[in-house]
C-alpha cells in the first residue's frame, strides 16, 4: 500500500490525497533529509506503553540526548494521528535531530477517530513520568503537520491545554476562530504546496495566520518559498536543512522561561491591542483605563490609551490625555497626529494647529491637507504654510 500525507485542506474539504514523495517508493520508507547525528549522541527507548483502553495499548518512541544533562529538557511532541506510522523516516529522523540537539522528542501512536483522546492521555503521562525520562514539565511542545494540523492545531489552541507552552504548525490548516495569545507557534509554509494551501483564502495557511496575527496573538510564519509538501522528505536541498534548524532553535527558545514569562505578562495590553484592531475601540478603553491606573508613567500606554479615546469619540477626554504626553519623549508624529485629530473633532480648531505645527515638516505626511477631518482649515494661511511645498 502507498504512503501518503493528506493535506489538511483535504481532509475538510474532500480534496485528493498529496503523495509525500516525488520518485521514491512510498514515504514511509523516504529518506529523511537532514544529517544523522553522530552515532552513540542519541537515545532510543521504543514501544514505551503511555495509555490503553478496552481495544488497544498505546505506545510512543522517545528519543533523548545521550550525554546526560544538568537540567531537564524541554519535549518535543510530534502529534501523530493521521498519515505515517510512528516507525517511518521522517518521525525517526525528526526524534534523532531533535535529540542531538538537545530536545527530547516524543513520537507518539496516536489513533485517527481518538487523537484527541490519546493525545491527553499522553500528556497526562508524560506530566507524571517526566523526571524518567528528563522532561521539563513546564516545557512541553507540539509539532504537527499536513493532515495531523487539522486536529492537533485546535487541541493546543484550546485555552485548557496549558500543559502546551508552545506549537509547530507544518504546511496544514485547521478551522480555527480565536487563538491564544499564551501560545507561542510557529508556522510553517511550503511555498510549491498546492494551491489552496498557498493561496489567500481564509482556509490557506496565509488567511489562518492572518487570524491569529489580527488577534495579536505569537505567531511566526517562516515561508520555505522553494519547499513542496512534506519538504522534510521531498527536497534534498539546504533549504529543508535550514528549516529543520530554525525549527529546532525556534522550539528550544519558545520553551525558555524567560521568553514564556514575557509572553504571559503581555498578554492583557495584546488582548487590547487586539481590540483596537477588530474595531472594538469602547472594549479597548476600558482595557486600557484599567491598565492607565496601575502605570500611570507609562507614556506608551498612555498614548494607546488617547488613541483609543479618539476611535470611540470621546473627543474631550482624548485631547485631555494627549496633552498630557508633551514632553514625555514620544515620536511628534506619534503624538501630534491624532491629538490634532482629537481636538479637531473637539471643536479646538487653534489647538489642532498647534499640535500639527509641532510636528518636524519631514515627518509631517503630504495627505493630512486632504484629511476630511481637517477640510474647514484648508484656506488658513498657518495650515497651508504647514505644507508650503504643495
Amino acid at each position: 500500500m502507498k504512503h501518503c500525507i493528506r493535506n489538511a485542506r483535504g481532509v475538510a474539504g474532500g480534496a485528493a490525497l498529496l503523495c509525500a514523495t516525488a520518485g521514491l517508493a512510498s514515504a514511509q520508507d523516504a529518506q529523511f533529509y537532514y544529517p544523522a547525528p553522530p552515532p552513540g549522541s542519541v537515545t532510543i527507548a521504543n514501544d514505551v506503553q503511555f495509555g490503553a483502553d478496552d481495544t488497544a495499548k498505546l505506545r510512543m518512541d522517545v528519543y533523548r540526548p545521550a550525554a546526560a544533562a544538568s537540567a531537564a529538557a524541554p519535549a518535543l511532541i510530534f502529534f501523530n494521528g493521521t498519515g505515517l506510522p510512528r516507525k517511518a523516516a521522517m518521525y525517526v529522523g525528526w526524534g534523532r535531530t531533535a535529540a542531538s540537539k538537545g530536545l527530547v522528542a516524543i513520537v507518539p501512536d496516536l489513533r485517527p477517530d481518538s487523537a484527541a483522546q490519546d493525545f491527553q492521555r499522553l500528556v497526562t503521562f508524560l506530566a507524571a513520568h517526566a523526571t524518567t525520562y528528563g522532561i521539563d514539565r513546564a516545557a512541553i511542545v507540539v509539532y504537527a503537520a499536513s493532515a495531523n494540523v487539522s486536529t492537533a492545531f485546535p487541541i493546543v489552541e484550546d485555552p485548557k491545554q496549558t500543559a502546551i507552552v508552545a506549537a509547530v504548525m507544518y504546511y496544514g490548516t485547521a478551522p480555527i476562530t480565536q487563538f491564544r495569545r499564551d501560545l507561542p507557534v510557529l508556522y510553517v509554509r511550503a511555498g510549491l504546496d498546492r494551491p489552496d494551501m498557498t493561496g489567500t483564502g481564509p482556509s490557506s495557511i496565509l488567511g489562518l495566520a492572518t487570524v491569529a496575527i489580527t488577534q495579536n496573538a505569537p505567531l511566526t510564519l517562516l515561508n520555505d518559498a522553494a519547499g513542496h509538501h512534506a519538504f522534510e522528505i521531498v527536497d534534498d536541498d539546504a533549504a529543508t536543512r535550514d528549516v529543520i534548524e530554525r525549527t529546532i532553535d525556534w522550539v528550544k527558545r519558545a520553551a525558555a522561561r524567560p521568553y514564556l514569562d514575557a509572553v504571559r505578562h503581555g498578554v492583557p495590553e495584546a488582548t487590547i491591542a487586539a481590540q483596537v484592531t477588530a474595531g472594538d475601540a469602547k472594549a479597548a478603553v476600558a482595557g486600557y483605563a484599567d491598565l492607565v491606573r496601575a502605570r500611570p508613567d507609562d507614556a506608551r500606554l498612555r498614548l494607546s490609551y488617547a488613541e483609543a479615546l479618539l476611535a470611540d469619540r470621546q473627543f474631550v477626554t482624548a485631547c485631555a490625555e494627549f496633552d498630557r504626553l508633551k514632553g514625555k519623549g514620544l515620536g511628534p508624529r506619534d503624538v501630534g497626529l491624532p491629538a490634532a485629530r482629537a481636538c479637531m473633532q473637539n471643536g479646538d480648531t487653534e489647538l489642532a494647529i498647534a499640535w500639527l505645527r509641532s510636528i518636524p515638516p519631514q515627518f509631517l505626511p503630504p495627505e493630512v491637507q486632504d484629511d476630511p477631518i481637517f477640510a474647514s482649515l484648508k484656506m488658513r494661511a498657518e495650515f497651508r504654510a504647514l505644507f508650503p511645498q504643495h
